[in-house]
């Protein structure tokens, strides 16, 4: 229903309307220089990659969109994430609001990733170079537990107009003050964030929660339209990636700790991969599908080599002049 104000006709009222958009009216030629660079650019997939070179090609992320991290419960979904954003830190500024954790449990995930050791934790040298290494370049959000919808807003737009922040986490969707079973009330809190991070070309990453599978069996990888709440929040996405672990090659290493594994055990260990992590839609990429790693639990790290973690590079530059 359109409420038209007081002493205005329809017609009236439509011209108002109109005028007041005008601005945003433009002939195309208006894009002629970003159009240019555009097409001009040496990458064929623009955005920012994940932190394998593998992936590189297949997935990225770009500004002003808004990737839904998803999966079941204890899949690791917020240490993946971390291990992510620690890459991405490289060369942006990024916010983590974990309503889950704190913010020292957050910092010590992405030191342990970070340090890549085989076993072991980091020297305090090593801690103080992670976190001189850190300021100016992951910020905290500190705040716990369940959030009203308009704190997350807030923090939103000032981490990203006034820090500068080009990757913003939330973790999770669950933890904000939103009626379950409204779904409208979901779909207009998402739609401000991305308008914020639209305006301020930024991407949002949201960690939400998926249905519980048939039969309680997780080793089916959920899918996009298994995500709980609104419907319409994968619609509304322009990525949705599920962290997906392979439960039974997990139980097959605890039982290898305590006795030999038969022949087709051992051959199931070695033709499969611990956790994968699933593209299950890229709006403005060609390549949807699954991407698998080991798992490598000192280091926290999901990893290309099985037993191998990533060396981490503090050779890296960020502007931290915002």
């Amino acid at each position: 229903m359109i409420n038209i104000p007081d002493g205005l006709d329809y017609e009236s009222y439509v011209d108002l309307l109109g005028n007041l958009e005008a601005q945003d009216l433009r002939s195309s030629a208006h894009w002629r220089q970003e159009l240019l660079e555009y097409n001009n650019s040496d990458e064929l997939i623009h955005g920012d990659t994940l932190p394998f070179p593998k992936a590189h090609s297949l997935f990225r992320y770009r500004p002003s969109e808004m990737t839904l991290v998803t999966g079941y419960n204890g899949s690791k979904k917020s240490m993946v994430l971390g291990q992510l954003m620690l890459h991405l830190a490289k060369t942006k500024k990024v916010c983590i609001c974990s309503l889950e954790m704190q913010p020292t449990v957050t910092l010590h995930r992405m030191l342990m990733q970070a340090a890549g050791a085989s076993d072991g934790r980091p020297a305090d040298r090593f801690v103080e170079q992670f976190m001189d290494w850190a300021d100016n370049r992951i910020y905290i959000f500190d705040a716990l537990d369940t959030l009203p919808p308009e704190r997350i807003i807030g923090f939103i737009h000032y981490a990203t107009k006034e820090l500068g922040c080009e990757h913003i986490v939330l973790d999770s969707l669950s933890k904000v003050a939103l009626k379950y079973d409204d779904y409208n009330q979901q779909n207009e809190f998402i739609n401000k964030m991305q308008y914020i991070v639209k305006r301020n070309k930024a991407h949002l990453h949201i960690v939400t929660h998926v249905k519980k599978p048939q039969n309680d069996d997780e080793s089916i990888a959920p899918s996009r339209y298994s995500i709980r709440g609104a419907g319409s929040l994968s619609d509304m996405a322009d990525n949705v990636m599920i962290i997906q672990p392979n439960r039974k090659r997990e139980a097959l290493k605890e039982i290898a700790k305590t006795r030999e594994l038969d022949e087709k055990q051992q051959d199931y260990l070695q033709k499969t991969k611990d956790h994968a992590i699933i593209i299950a839609k890229q709006r403005h990429g060609a390549w949807e599908g699954s991407l698998n790693f080991y798992f490598h639990s000192n280091s926290l790290q999901l990893t290309e080599r099985e037993g191998v973690p990533h060396k981490f590079s503090f050779d890296t530059v960020v502007d931290t002049d915002n």
